[in-house]
């Protein structure tokens, strides 16, 4: 509500405010999420039953695993014929077997259920072979065969252990690397085991199943290492202890992943269990976890501290999908303990919950998932108000706010008082005019909040695209929130030193995440003129025989033809209006980011001037125009060989390495070279 010491003007139902519900929980029956700032729904028909989306964007199935290398997975097919262990090595790249000779493999899968990796080990959890096979070297060498009669889901832990949560077993069995037993965990398994890891929390994770019905219910759990029972936990938690997978979806088919392009650009590809690709379409999401169908809320007497006073209006902030049904209903009253009279509830529908009060017929019902509308009430201190929810068995209505305005406060108050002479015209025109009035208030509030609509780190990801635009930029695809949100706040200093040396620069470093080096050719030509920071046999002066061909002044073939421009200007004009951006090689530098960053500097360059871009590669060759640091990286070089696939010849920048019998220090300066007479350095 409205703070301070100025008259309250409206009243808040939120998870911060509170709903007003009081400690009877009658008031508010099958419903959830009443402190949730996400906003009041419908009730999970099974308590602490997670979504099983929101638990595979952090927990893979069984049968997947997450490798060390960018989008690197494994993939164990279902039995029959057997179980083959497939490897995806990059993104945008299909599944290969791990071993392309099944006879040559280390170990023959006959049934696979799960597996497992982290860094540079694999296991295998096979209950044909009733065995759990730890394999390094991506699959080439065996370090361990653990026998088991029931094998089932497995987790690497941080420390070096495995674990095995057997089938029909409630406890967690640990081995070390070479596949020694170590005992079991504590605490034992809550129920039937769907999947295990172990997050950067070092706490181990468990996902148990249990089938009701058609629907399969999954619930989470959590323990630490020293714990004596595991604890149920919300999917919400799991986003702090694990990276997200990218799975968005997975059925009895198959599964899709969501990875980002070459572009940059999110990009889903669909497989099904044996790594064959599959349209998107042909995989159903999964399936929403079942809610009750009906829930409402009852509030306690909200007072305005406003004797009679006359209630305003109602704004209700919620999502109502296709299949769902919200309603909102109000009655007002001047004393607080107003009593239920006559029939206790007249929906027959809604016979299992309470009515409130006052009076059943005394409450007035907004229209059917209405947003908005005005109180129709007598004048009364206080107001009471019903909220009832209804779903189709999965999908429910989200209400996250109801703001109350009053006292009620329109444009009768500038008009004449002969709009006054009556009751019923009053009410008539207040209400005619409390249309307007309410699309005028929309306006003043959107001018008032306009400053917020501008601020770069208040607005939603999805807005700073639009308010990108109101400045000119166009932002990349695969930019993340946070590059964009800090190339918002430094534009207007871009724009003030748009055209300059540092200018550029800060554009580079805020896009790239590189520190550039800007050279400026002019300043570094040959050519000089006397003065105090030119000093004799330290520059060529330029001779105008040596710019282009003069009649008596010039030697054949040794200067250029030049048809235009001023001769006497050549010393000045010589490398004029062009620069050099110098920049040193990271990830963002591919062929796609130079492109990219070619389109940056040609944006952000005078229109005059001439760029040339030079990206750091992995060596470095002395030379008048290297600058250690900015485009040089201190490696080794390739050892050239003549006549090699490479076509490798002598040049002014080859190195030349000694061959099997030489020797390979080099040589040294005053003994077998004197640098200067028997060698060139360029």
């Amino acid at each position: 509500m409205s703070c301070g010491a100025l008259p309250q003007t409206f009243r808040l139902l939120d998870a911060y405010i509170g709903w007003d519900v009081g400690s009877d929980k009658s008031a508010h029956k099958h419903l959830s999420g009443l402190k949730d700032p996400n906003g009041v729904r419908l009730a999970k028909r099974f308590a602490g039953t997670v979504d099983e989306a929101s638990v595979m964007a952090y927990l893979p199935p069984p049968q997947l695993a997450r490798g060390c290398g960018p989008c690197e997975w494994y993939l164990a097919t279902p039995a029959p014929p057997v179980s083959r262990l497939l490897r995806r090595s990059g993104c945008s790249v299909g599944w290969l077997p791990v071993w392309s000779d099944d006879a040559c493999a280390p170990v023959h899968l006959i049934d696979v259920v799960a597996v497992a990796a982290r860094r540079h080990r694999i296991a295998i959890a096979d209950r044909g072979a009733g065995a759990v096979w730890v394999l390094t070297r991506g699959g080439e060498r065996v370090t361990a065969a653990i026998r088991a009669e029931q094998v089932g889901p497995i987790a690497f832990t941080p420390w070096g252990e495995l674990l095995l949560a057997a089938e029909g077993s409630s406890s967690v069995q640990r081995f070390g690397p070479a596949g020694d037993y170590r005992g079991e965990l504590r605490a034992p398994l809550p129920g039937a085991i769907d999947r295990i890891a172990v997050g950067n929390d070092c706490a181990v994770w468990v996902v148990t199943h249990k089938r009701f019905g058609s629907n399969l219910l999954l619930r989470l759990w959590r323990a630490e290492r020293d714990d004596v029972k595991f604890k149920p936990v919300s999917a919400s938690r799991l986003a702090s202890a694990f990276q997200p997978t990218g799975l968005v979806a997975a059925s009895d088919i198959g599964f899709c992943l969501e990875e980002r392009g070459p572009d940059g650009l999110p990009l889903t590809s669909c497989y099904s269990w044996y790594g064959r690709p599959l349209a998107q379409d042909e995989i159903a999401r999964p399936a929403l976890p079942p809610r009750r169908r009906m829930g409402q809320i009852l509030t306690l007497p909200v007072d305005s501290g406003i004797p009679r006073c006359h209630w305003h209006r109602v704004r209700v902030d919620a999502d109502v999908p296709a299949g769902t049904t919200l309603s909102v209903t109000v009655s007002t009253s001047e004393t607080i303990d107003a009593t239920s009279q006559g029939d206790a509830n007249a929906d027959p529908e809604w016979s299992r919950f309470p009515a409130g009060q006052p009076h059943p017929e005394d409450w007035q019902q907004a229209q059917a998932s209405s947003s908005d509308f005005l109180i129709d009430q007598p004048p009364g201190r206080y107001l009471f108000l019903r909220m009832r929810l209804t779903g189709d068995g999965t999908a429910t209505p989200v209400v996250r706010r109801i703001r109350l305005d009053f006292p009620r406060n329109t444009s009768l108050e500038h008009l004449p008082s002969v709009y006054r002479d009556t009751p019923r015209a009053e009410d008539f025109t207040e209400r005619f005019l409390s249309l307007f009035d309410a699309t005028i208030a929309d306006l003043d509030r959107a001018i008032e909040r306009s400053p917020a609509l501008l601020d770069a780190d208040g607005v939603p990801d999805e807005v700073l695209p639009w308010l990108g635009s109101f400045l000119d930029l166009i932002f990349e695809g695969g930019w993340e929130p946070d590059k964009r949100r800090r190339i918002l706040k430094e534009l207007p200093n871009l724009y003030r030193w748009r055209g300059t040396v540092a200018g550029l620069a800060d554009a580079i470093k805020l896009v790239f995440d590189v520190e550039p080096v800007i050279q400026e050719l002019a300043q570094a030509r040959s050519w000089g003129g006397l003065g105090h920071e030119t000093r004799l046999r330290t520059v060529r002066l330029f001779g105008r025989e040596r710019a282009r061909f003069r009649l008596g002044g010039s030697q054949l073939s040794s200067a250029p033809l030049r048809s235009f421009g001023n001769p006497d200007q050549d010393p000045l004009n010589g490398e004029a209006y062009r620069f050099r951006v110098l920049v040193p090689s990271n990830n963002l530098i591919s062929q796609a980011g130079r492109e990219r960053l070619e389109r940056l500097v040609n944006s952000q360059k005078p229109a005059h001037t001439l760029a040339s871009i030079r990206v750091g590669s992995n060596g470095w060759v002395l030379g008048s125009w290297s600058s250690v640091g900015v485009d040089t990286v201190f490696a080794p070089l390739a050892p050239p060989v003549l006549g090699s696939s490479g076509n490798v010849r002598l040049s002014r920048m080859s190195v030349l390495w000694s061959g099997s019998r030489g020797s390979r220090a080099g040589f040294t300066v005053g003994q077998s070279a004197a640098v200067g007479i028997h060698t060139v350095m360029e």
